[in-house]
C-alpha cells in the first residue's frame, strides 16, 4: 500500500511541479498558461482514476489546481475587461498620405498636421524676363475638429520669400443648412480660386479670377441640401460635393486680386459676397451629367477714395504687370477706389471619366479716381477662360484632383497617372481707362495693356497621390502696353514655359 502511494505522489509532483518552477511556463500568456493546467487538471483526474491511492490525498491536490486555474480565468477576463475599457477613451494616432492625425477615441476632436511645397522653374523666350526659380509655396498647416462640429484651419505660408497668412478661420457647422465661418478665408467668389491651391489643373490660375478679391477677413454664412430623399453631407466650408450650396459673406474687401497679404481695411466699407453652387443632375441617374456643376456669384462694395491703392494685374503664368495702377497717365499717383464697385461670376465644370471642363466669365466695374481726383470712370473689366483637361492613364478626373490607381513604381510597372490640359484665357480692360479726359489719363496706355489672350499647354504627372510634377507652355498677347502715349504700339507677346514639382501630405 506504501508503495501505490509512494508511485501515486510521485506522480502528481511531476504534473504539478512544471505548473509553478517551469521558468518557460512564466514567459507564456496567461490563456496558455490557463490551457496548461488545465490540460494537466484532466491527465491527473484520469490518473487517479485507475489508482487505489487514498482519496484525501488526491481531492486536495485537485482542488488547489482547480483554484489556481480558477484565479488565472478571472485574471485573464478582468484583463481582458480592462484593456477594452481603455481602447474606448484611448486617443487614435494615424500617420500616412494625409499627414499626421491625432483624434480622440470617438473621433469628436482631432488635429492633423499637414505641409505642402511647391517648387517652380519659369524659362522666358522672346523678350528680356529673366528665367528664375521660384519657392512658390511652403505651407505648413494645422486643421482639426473640436466637440464634433466646429472646425478649425491655420494656415502660413512661407513661400515666395516672404511670411503671410493664408487660412485662419473657425467653422461651426451644427446645422448642414446653415453653418457659420468667420476669420480669414477664400472669399466665395471665381470658381478657380476656390480650388484647391494644389488641385489646379495649371501652374497660375486664368485671368478672371485676378477680378475677384482674394482671402480676406470676414464672416461667412453656407448650407449644404441633398437632392430630394437623401440627406447632405458636411463637407467643409467650400462645399463641391452636395447637390445645392449656398455662401453669403460680409468682408473688409480689397478689391480685384487683392486682400492677399493681411491688408487691413482703410474705411468703413464692406463687401458683401454671394454664391449660388449645384448639381443639378446628381444622382438622377444620367451618368454623363453627374459631375456637372453651374453657379453664379456677385459682390459689391462702396468704398470711398479707399486709402490702399488699387492691385495691379499680371499674366496668368509669366506673372508679370499687365496693369499698371501706380503710373497713371500724368504722373506716378496711384490710383484709387473711389465709389460703387460690383462684380458677377457665372461659372460651371463638367467631368465624366478622364474627361474635364471648366468655364468661367467675370465681369468688374468699379469706379476709379486717379491724378489726385482729377480723374474718375466706371471701369467695366471683363474676363473669360475655358479649361479642358483629360486624364490618359484613364483614372476619373475631378475638381479635387486626381488619385492614381496606383503610385509610380517602375519595379512593378506602375506609372502613376498622366492628365493632358489645354486653356484659352482673355482679359478686357474699359477703354475708359486710356481715355483723355480733362486733359488727363486714368492709365498711361504706353505701360498697361488694354487686352490679353493666353493659350496654354499643361502636362500633369501623378507620381503618386503625394508628388505632382506639372509642365506647362503659355503664350499672351497683347493689345497696348509699348509705345508712347501718343503713339501706343503692342507689348511682345509673351512666351513662358514653366515646370512645378509639388509634395503635399
Amino acid at each position: 500500500m506504501k508503495t501505490k502511494t509512494l508511485a501515486l505522489t510521485l506522480s502528481l509532483n511531476s504534473l504539478l511541479l512544471p505548473v509553478s518552477t517551469d521558468a518557460a511556463d512564466n514567459e507564456l500568456d496567461k490563456d496558455e498558461k490557463i490551457a496548461r493546467l488545465e490540460r494537466r487538471l484532466l491527465l491527473l483526474e484520469q490518473r487517479l482514476t485507475g489508482q487505489n491511492a487514498p482519496a484525501t490525498a488526491s481531492n486536495d491536490e485537485l482542488k488547489s489546481l482547480k483554484q489556481k486555474v480558477s484565479i488565472l480565468e478571472r485574471q485573464n477576463e478582468v484583463n481582458q475587461e480592462n484593456a477594452q475599457e481603455a481602447a474606448k477613451t484611448a486617443p487614435k494616432l494615424e500617420v500616412g498620405s494625409k499627414g499626421l492625425s491625432l483624434s480622440s477615441a470617438n473621433g469628436d476632436h482631432n488635429i492633423r498636421v499637414r505641409a505642402s511645397v511647391q517648387s517652380d522653374t519659369r524659362f522666358f523666350t522672346g523678350d528680356n524676363t529673366n528665367d528664375r526659380f521660384d519657392l512658390r509655396q511652403a505651407r505648413l498647416w494645422l486643421e482639426g475638429r473640436v466637440y464634433k462640429y466646429i472646425d478649425y484651419k491655420i494656415l502660413p505660408d512661407f513661400g515666395n520669400g516672404q511670411v503671410i497668412l493664408a487660412d485662419a478661420y473657425v467653422d461651426l457647422h451644427y446645422f448642414n443648412f446653415a453653418a457659420l465661418e468667420f476669420g480669414r478665408q477664400k472669399t466665395p467668389l471665381s470658381l478657380e480660386r476656390l480650388q484647391g491651391d494644389t488641385d489646379g489643373t495649371f501652374l497660375e490660375r486664368a485671368f478672371p479670377t485676378q477680378l475677384a478679391s482674394n482671402r480676406d477677413n470676414g464672416i461667412k454664412l453656407h448650407g449644404s441640401f441633398a437632392r430630394p430623399g437623401k440627406t447632405a453631407e458636411y463637407a467643409g466650408p467650400i462645399d463641391f460635393k452636395n447637390f445645392f450650396t449656398y455662401e453669403v459673406g460680409v468682408f473688409n474687401g480689397g478689391g480685384d486680386n487683392g486682400a492677399s497679404n493681411g491688408d487691413r481695411e482703410a474705411d468703413n466699407n464692406k463687401e458683401f459676397v454671394a454664391r449660388l453652387w449645384s448639381h443639378p443632375f446628381q444622382g438622377s441617374g444620367i451618368h454623363w451629367l453627374d459631375g456637372l456643376g453651374i453657379g453664379v456669384a456677385g459682390s459689391f462694395e462702396d468704398p470711398s477714395r479707399n486709402a490702399t491703392p488699387v492691385k495691379n494685374l499680371s499674366t496668368a503664368l509669366g506673372q508679370n504687370t499687365l496693369l499698371d495702377y501706380s503710373r497713371t497717365g500724368t504722373g506716378t499717383t496711384a490710383v484709387l477706389a473711389d465709389g460703387d464697385h460690383y462684380r458677377i461670376y457665372p461659372e460651371a465644370y463638367w467631368y465624366y471619366g478622364p474627361y474635364g471642363l471648366i468655364g468661367e466669365y467675370s465681369l468688374s466695374s468699379q469706379a476709379l479716381t486717379g491724378n489726385n481726383g482729377r480723374t474718375h470712370i466706371q471701369q467695366d473689366n471683363k474676363a473669360w477662360q475655358i479649361l479642358a483637361s483629360y486624364v490618359v492613364t484613364g483614372e476619373n478626373n475631378s475638381f479635387n484632383g486626381i488619385k492614381p490607381r496606383s503610385p509610380f513604381d517602375p519595379f512593378e510597372g506602375h506609372w502613376g497617372a498622366l492628365q493632358l490640359a489645354a486653356r484659352w484665357t482673355e482679359l478686357d480692360i474699359d477703354p475708359g481707362t486710356f481715355a483723355l479726359i480733362n486733359g488727363s489719363r486714368l492709365l498711361n496706355p504706353a505701360l498697361s495693356v488694354s487686352h490679353a489672350s493666353a493659350w496654354t499647354i499643361g502636362l500633369n504627372w501623378f507620381v503618386n497621390s503625394n508628388v505632382l510634377i506639372r509642365a506647362d507652355y503659355e503664350q499672351t498677347d497683347f493689345t497696348g502696353g509699348a509705345g508712347s502715349q501718343t503713339q501706343v504700339r503692342n507689348r511682345p507677346s509673351e512666351h513662358v514655359f514653366a515646370t512645378r514639382v509639388q509634395l503635399v501630405f
